[in-house]
């Protein structure tokens, strides 16, 4: 590979954040990066949120930029909008993002989505700079029907994606179906080490509940009804093991009491959140109850779980709807519709599943069908394809402009 910088060093910049299904993504194609090239540097641009404290804490140099989100509903997110329209009239983000970018003397810059890869993408085609922007959500956000026109490369989750990304790109965009990059040691991490995490028995069946980073009262409140219903009429609840990811939310976290677990379930464990443990979760699980974020779908096909999947409702366009059908179509996935879902309803759908061992067989398989467990390090050589392009490029121009000044006025002449 030509020499990408003038010290020869590979300069990346990553963006991309408000949510884990945007940063752990990125943190995936930087690890891929990193096994690559061993002199590659990276420096992760975001906003304020989730990404601020899980880039840095990866070991990833990290610079803020001052960016909200456009979207969402509510009235303190109509506030946050007012917010981000003034930071976009006077190109606050803009600015800060080409300043950053001119002084990291980046080589290419790739987008995991989230409203913070707009400045910044958008920066780098302004520098001149090649850039990839990915998008897993099988139907795109506003910022990512946004950056499609002015970057280089597309990767998106699903090939049936790629055509719908067509009309959205610029002429001359490559569209690709990598899929969604996953987390290594969670592709890696065995299941008697993700046990080992919590003191689970690898012997017995795990159920792990796990309702996005802030939670849903509505499926803490479905859970636990569902096992005290139950817990009341089936002794083998005894022998499941349960782990509850509530949320951060603390008036989102239902529970299940511990005199009540000791009595119906005295596997069960709650956790506000599990952070550097959620690989270790997947690993121990026979099967998963979520929410449909696109990372959230491609780790568990990668894994190959079976799941019960819960689209959450409120999605901005309606996205995670559209991100289960992979899974619900091939059978991978038990899909209740938010609106649907009741302690009853869950019940009714954790007794046709705990105990069926051939079934989770037959989901779990249909899964690891769907998944693509190298993305990352496909989007990682996208990332690479494009610094080169540029090296290459940069070194043809200097080649054809000796040549323009021909001979040096010492040169001899016969």
């Amino acid at each position: 590979m030509k020499k990408t910088s003038e010290s020869g060093v590979l300069r990346v910049a990553l963006c991309g954040g408000g949510t884990g299904g945007h940063v752990y993504p990125a943190l995936a194609v930087a690890e891929a990066l990193k096994r690559k090239r061993s002199s590659v540097q990276l420096l992760y641009i975001g906003g304020d949120r989730l990404e601020s404290r899980i880039v840095p804490a990866a070991g990833i140099p990290f610079r803020r930029i001052l960016v909200h989100g456009l979207t969402g509903r509510g009235f303190s997110r109509f506030c946050t909008r007012i917010q981000s329209a003034f930071e976009l009239l006077l190109c606050i983000p803009l600015i800060q993002s080409m300043l950053i970018l001119r002084r990291f003397r980046a080589d290419v810059v790739a987008g995991t989505g989230g409203y913070a890869t707009g400045p910044v993408l958008l920066a780098a085609h302004l520098l001149g700079l090649p850039s990839l922007t990915l998008e897993g959500n099988r139907t795109p956000g506003l910022t990512s029907r946004l950056v499609c026109r002015i970057v280089d490369v597309i990767a998106v989750g699903w090939s049936d994606q790629a055509r719908r990304f067509r009309h959205l790109a610029k002429n001359d965009a490559r569209i690709i179906a990598t899929g969604l990059p996953v987390r290594r040691d969670l592709l890696l991490m065995s299941r008697e080490e993700g046990a080992a995490a919590f003191g689970f028995d690898p012997s017995l069946v795990t159920l792990v509940m796990i309702g996005g980073s802030l939670g849903s009262l509505k499926m803490n409140e479905a859970l636990v009804g569902a096992l005290r219903q139950i817990g009341k009429f089936d002794s083998r609840l005894k022998l499941v093991q349960v782990l509850h990811v509530t949320g951060d939310r603390r008036q989102y976290q239902v529970v299940l009491p511990p005199e009540e677990a000791e009595e119906i379930c005295p596997h069960y464990q709650h956790l506000p959140y599990l952070d550097v443990k959620y690989p270790h979760a997947l690993a121990a699980a026979d099967l998963v109850i979520t929410r449909a974020g696109a990372s959230t779908i491609a780790e568990i096909a990668a894994r190959g779980l079976p799941a019960i999947v819960i689209p959450w409702s409120a999605a901005t366009t309606g996205e995670q709807a559209r991100n289960v059908e992979p899974l619900r179509d091939t059978g991978a996935a038990t899909v209740i519709v938010d609106d649907e879902l009741s302690a009853d309803y869950l019940a009714s759908v954790l007794r046709a599943r705990l105990w069926n061992r051939d079934k989770l067989q037959e989901m779990a398989q249909a899964a690891r069908l769907l998944g693509k467990p190298n993305a990352a390090d496909e989007v990682a050589g996208l990332t690479l394809e494009l610094a080169e392009a540029k090296a290459l490029r940069r070194e043809a121009k200097r080649g054809a402009a000796g040549r323009r000044k021909g001979p040096s006025r010492g040169a001899r002449r016969d």
